[in-house]
């Protein structure tokens, strides 16, 4: 398990996410608005989660789908709004990139906007994938 502390948030991968959290935050996003809570544990279930943690409170988290050899998807980037704008998703990315189960090859992500952000990680915007 891997933890890595940032301005007094906690990025962690234990399984101390919450789906009902999860889903909240994804309720407000342009990607996935209408999963059911089933579909979210699922989903949390079949995947490496991250959680950004504030004390006790889930305010960021991201997903990783991967074989852990070749390939990585990270999908479900999020973070509570009123936490945005101060370098959470880059240490999101980051602490992605960092884990040991994640492949250093083949990662890839879809995503319509913070082009900018994950091409500082390697990431190339694809016509393909930026739909």
């Amino acid at each position: 398990m891997m933890k890595k502390e940032y301005q007094g948030y906690l990025l962690t991968d234990e399984r101390l996410i919450s789906a009902s959290v999860v889903k909240n935050l994804l309720d407000g996003s342009y990607w996935a608005p209408d999963r059911s809570i089933e579909l979210v544990e699922k989903t949390i279930a079949n995947s490496i989660c991250i959680g950004v943690f504030l004390e006790d409170e889930m305010i960021g988290f991201a997903r990783v789908v991967t074989d852990k050899a070749v390939f990585a998807w990270i999908a479900d980037v999020i973070v509570v709004e009123e936490h945005r704008g101060k370098g959470l998703g880059k240490e999101i990315v980051s602490f992605i990139q960092a884990h040991p189960d994640v492949p250093e090859h083949s990662q890839i992500l879809r995503t319509r906007d913070a082009h900018g952000l994950y091409e500082r990680y390697g990431f190339k915007k694809s016509e393909v994938m930026s739909k």
